[in-house]
């Protein structure tokens, strides 16, 4: 999936990588937080991704309102 997959896929399969190696407990210990910080990361990148898909696909459809609300500041 690494290999053949979209960029979102990429991602997801590097955070289950890292996420294995941490329950597996082959992360030194003067690495764990790093590896947190980087699994932190591609969760944040995979979640923005779904995101923009999302919205892209809502877009597609005609369901965005795009409109300015001054009340919602």
């Amino acid at each position: 999936e690494a290999l053949s997959g979209s960029s979102r896929d990429v991602l997801a399969a590097m955070r289950k990588a890292l996420a294995k190696k941490l329950d597996a407990g082959e992360v030194s210990s003067n690495a764990i937080a790093s590896a947190y910080k980087e699994l932190r990361e591609l969760d944040r990148l995979i979640r923005l991704a779904d995101h923009d898909a999302a919205h892209a696909e809502r877009e597609t459809q005609g369901d965005v309102d795009d409109r300015f609300d001054a009340s919602a500041i």
